[in-house]
């Protein structure tokens, strides 16, 4: 299956980006041209970028990364590298990327990119410029995790041209993001190609604004995991600890061995839980359910040293009376922390 895959994804590339075409060896142009960029003198450099996402494989909550292998297209047109007409032919020619004038770009979330394809850009006939780069590696996401497990998350491909001004360089998208939607490897997580967004890249200290070209995947957490790995073992512990209510106020020894061994459980547990997440200042809707089976825990233990006191204290008909109010209270507290996880 996986090598389906993967020939699909050579077939789509080999038609996005024109591999098809021959070309000639590599040459070298003008290298006044390299610091000049083309048609300075008509407004802003319009550069197209197309982005193709062949896989996400890895989505690490703790360090905030995703892992990407992608392909880049970036063109634009440069008129001083035309052939005059009777040169021209069906061959592209090869410039190493260095030795002509490109739009200087880099990739601002990069945490480990390795490129797989050497630096080189083809150059038809008119002018027209291609530069194709694959990628692997991590890049960082900024996320937000106050709704976790139930979260969805914006991963960046951030573009900036670090050489020109917004009045000097355009970006352009180059293709249809709904050609994208690909499937991804990694588990757990539901994607949506979203629309991308051109806006400058400002450092409003040092005065600098720049271009930049965002590509954005829409990662939606599946809940469904967590409801049985987390979720519902918690409510097990949580209705362990009910059970206590259930045993005669007399019983004090076996109503504390319950009510202390679900403290310790969700103790374990919530400490699992907090070691998946990365140290954040604020409380997760997983935090909060967590909170809430405490809190519980901690109430039916409460209630437990206080009814088997009365027992022990010729006070069993009011020992009965809380221990039996107990019971359906409990139920009630534990109900509202469920309906506080699912509806905020």
């Amino acid at each position: 299956m996986r090598r389906k895959v993967l020939c699909a994804g050579i077939l789509a590339l080999t038609a996005l980006f024109g591999m098809a075409h021959t070309a000639e060896s590599v040459e070298a142009v003008n290298p006044e041209w390299v610091g000049e960029r083309p048609g300075a003198a008509g407004g802003a450099t319009q550069v197209k970028i197309g982005v193709y996402l062949m896989d996400i494989d890895e989505i690490d909550d703790v360090r905030q990364r995703f892992s990407v292998d992608m392909f880049l297209r970036v063109s634009w047109h440069d008129p001083r590298l035309a052939l005059p007409e009777g040169a021209r032919s069906t061959q592209y020619r090869i410039f190493p990327l260095d030795d002509i004038w490109s739009p200087k770009g880099l990739v601002v979330n990069d945490r480990g990119l390795n490129p797989q394809l050497q630096r080189v850009a083809r150059v038809d006939d008119l002018g027209n410029v291609v530069y194709r780069m694959r990628f692997y590696g991590e890049l960082l996401a900024d996320m937000n995790l106050k709704e976790f497990p139930f979260d969805s998350q914006i991963l960046p491909i951030q573009f900036v041209s670090y050489e020109f001004r917004p009045d000097e360089l355009q970006f352009v998208l180059d293709g249809d993001v709904d050609d994208w939607v690909k499937p991804f490897s990694v588990e757990g997580w539901k994607f949506k190609i979203l629309e991308p967004e051109f806006h400058d890249f400002s450092v409003p200290a040092a005065g600098i604004a720049l271009p930049q070209f965002t590509f954005r995947v829409q990662a939606q957490r599946n809940s469904q995991y967590y409801f049985l790995t987390m979720f519902l073992p918690m409510t097990l512990i949580v209705l362990m600890a009910w059970s206590a209510f259930w045993l005669q106020p007399n019983l004090f020894p076996s109503r504390i061995a319950i009510s202390t061994a679900t403290i310790f459980s969700l103790l374990a547990f919530g400490f699992s839980i907090r070691m998946n997440l990365p140290r954040i200042s604020y409380m997760t809707r997983a935090d909060l359910f967590v909170s809430g089976c405490m809190l519980l825990v901690f109430l039916a233990l409460a209630v437990t040293v206080i009814v088997s006191r009365w027992a022990n204290s010729e006070r069993m008909t009011e020992a009965r009376r809380l221990n039996a109010a107990a019971r359906w209270v409990y139920l009630g507290l534990f109900a509202l922390v469920w309906l506080r996880i699912l509806v905020s």
